[in-house]
């Protein structure tokens, strides 16, 4: 069991890189066996590859995204840890659930102005965290003190 949040995050964040370069294997392993079996030469094969390597076609291009999509939610995620810990160590005790607006999935929606405490956030999930449709890709911010007094925090934020 990780110490403390950030050892989770790297545990997290190894596991998602393993899946990326499990998926992208599989992907080439499928793609090189049906260019054997239409007849193709391993020296064609490899011109194919090196080809999508350099263009970030579809098999490395993909790789390329899911790598940066790993790596942009793991940042954020850190960036939501730092932010805990300053409400923590502020002493802050209630939170705001605030949607992303527009880009909201419907399940942020429905929690939109809602008030809890970070571990009620925390066992109902948190943005990015999966429990909603959006998943990992939840743009909504971390819940908000209910003491800050933001600009129209009563309506959902337009990025």
């Amino acid at each position: 069991m990780p110490e403390n949040e950030y050892e989770a995050l790297g545990i997290i964040l190894s596991d998602q890189m393993a899946t990326v370069a499990a998926h992208t294997t599989l992907d080439l392993a499928g793609l090189i066996q049906s260019m054997k079996a239409s007849g193709m030469s391993d020296d064609a094969i490899r011109q194919v590859l090196l080809a999508d390597l350099a263009e970030g076609g579809r098999i490395f291009g993909a790789y390329k995204n899911a790598v940066k999509n790993t790596v942009g939610s793991a940042v954020g995620r850190a960036g939501n840890i730092a932010q805990k810990m300053a409400y923590s160590s502020a002493g802050i005790q209630e939170f705001r659930w605030v949607t992303a607006g527009s880009n909201s999935c419907p399940d942020c929606d429905a929690r939109n102005g809602e008030v809890g405490t970070m571990e009620y956030w925390e066992t109902v999930g948190l943005p990015k965290s999966g429990f909603s449709v959006c998943q990992q890709h939840c743009q909504c911010p971390q819940p908000v003190p209910v003491t800050y007094k933001g600009k129209d925090l009563d309506k959902p934020l337009r990025r």
